[in-house]
């Protein structure tokens, strides 16, 4: 092959990569969950230290995880349909100020020096709703913005924006609060979900539920609309496997969090520098597999790949059950990023299935169900860290992990068809939603026996 075709070859894969960023929109939602995850890694790292400040409790850590995941559980059913009701460019922008608000009080109790452990649970709580709203809002910005056809492309580009933020804002606030204070990333945190609003405040075209209903509102209408997601997921029953490893990967990921800091220092006796370059590890490889996602999809049936992600995530999952050193845990998380690639072919499977109008409805779902799997992850692991080791949990969960991607591979072989992106938009019309009573109507009977 001549130096001119291979050059050639080399800018049509690189037009074709970045083809998710050609709508301005989509590129504004992009740089705005790249910014506020920047700002959420300095979160966690600052939220864990202030908890080590004040408190030597051991269950200090695990409570605050368990803080951070309780509005997804509580408020799952409202904050879809708050996503659904209103402007979601508006509810995304109100959410990071309300964020940045939080962040301002807490920083100046912090560098006041008035701080107490309850301040801290109460901004963790804060901040894991406005985390549990931002984060599915800015799904759905990008389902509304990117062609249906272009979805995954444009789910993986947004993966990546994620983890350069998420890597680069951990970095940086362990660095601020060696050269400073734990305030001074409480500041810069702020100021990330500032520019993130101001990203997001300059759409123009998107962010509206079209479904959204006018005139006065009850509760039993409330209740009726908000029953759509479910009733529609019930309807498609083709959904259930990628909804339900969706959230199987969601557990993975918690599970990788919660696992990753005990293990490093206690097991692997590898110190914080060498925590810090395993967790740096899943995100160069989440970035690379990011980056080469859309380009394998293209040319491959994404069902057997994701099936395939699967198995290695679960073989590397199994693999840190039995590792020792420090080389050998970085390779395996950095396979794990490219592994963990499978989960936005499943959340592209459900998004395509469902009309933009009812993103939020099926989104709550999901929300409440991740929500509920958080609690269930950080309570186990919490509970049985005396009894059961880290090495068998990693093993426990790689295997199990494993077996249900070997399950997805086979039926995605076995399946006639080719995975191919829908070119037409699904709709909320026919059977699917005709049992269910529309708010109109409702209220109409409501005037009619009030």
């Amino acid at each position: 092959m001549s130096r001119t075709s291979a050059a050639g070859g080399a800018r049509a894969l690189l037009r074709e990569r970045l083809e998710p960023l050609r709508p301005p929109g989509y590129r504004r939602v992009a740089a705005a969950l790249m910014v506020s995850n920047f700002g959420n890694g300095m979160q966690f790292v600052a939220s864990v230290w202030l908890i080590l400040e004040l408190t030597d409790h051991p269950w200090g850590v695990p409570v605050v995880l368990l803080t951070g995941a309780l509005p997804g559980v509580l408020l799952g059913p409202l904050i879809g349909m708050a996503m659904d009701r209103f402007p979601r460019r508006l509810l995304f922008v109100i959410t990071d100020l309300f964020a940045a608000i939080s962040l301002a009080a807490a920083a100046a109790l912090t560098l006041s020096g008035n701080l107490q452990i309850w301040h801290v649970y109460v901004m963790v709580f804060l901040l894991g709703l406005v985390e549990s709203t931002s984060m599915p809002t800015g799904a759905a910005l990008v389902r509304e913005i990117v062609p249906v056809d272009k979805l995954l492309p444009a789910n993986a580009t947004s993966g990546v924006a994620i983890q350069l933020g998420q890597v680069l804002g951990a970095a940086t606030g362990g660095l601020l609060i060696a050269v400073s204070s734990v305030g001074i990333v409480l500041v810069a945190n702020m100021v990330s979900f500032l520019a993130s609003a101001a990203f997001i405040f300059g759409l123009r075209d998107a962010g509206r539920s079209r479904s959204a209903p006018t005139g006065p509102r009850g509760w039993r209408s409330t209740m009726a609309w908000s029953r759509q997601g479910l009733t529609y997921l019930w309807a498609h029953p083709r959904m259930l496997p990628s909804y339900l490893m969706l959230l199987l990967l969601f557990a993975t990921l918690y599970m990788l969090n919660t696992l990753l800091a005990p293990f490093a220092v206690d097991v692997l006796d590898v110190g914080p520098g060498g925590l810090g370059l395993i967790d740096a590890m899943f995100a160069l490889g989440a970035v690379c597999g990011g980056l080469a996602l859309p380009l394998l999809t293209a040319r491959l049936n994404r069902d057997r790949l994701a099936g395939l992600g699967v198995i290695g995530l679960g073989l590397a999952l199994a693999g840190m059950g039995l590792s020792s050193g420090l080389l050998a845990p970085m390779l395996l998380y950095a396979a794990m990023g490219v592994s963990f690639q499978a989960f936005y072919v499943f959340r592209t499977r459900v998004q395509e299935a469902v009309p933009v109008d009812l993103q939020g409805r099926v989104m709550a779902l999901i929300i409440t169900s991740v929500g509920i799997g958080r609690l269930i992850v950080y309570g186990t692991l919490a509970v049985s860290a005396g009894a059961v080791t880290l090495r068998a949990t990693y093993l426990t969960g790689g295997t199990v992990l494993a077996a249900l991607g070997l399950v997805v591979t086979v039926a995605a072989f076995r399946r006639a068809s080719a995975s191919t992106p829908p070119t037409e938009e699904p709709t909320t019309t026919g059977p699917t939603l005709a049992t269910e009573a529309s708010p109109s109507r409702t209220l109409a009977t409501e005037g009619r026996t009030s």
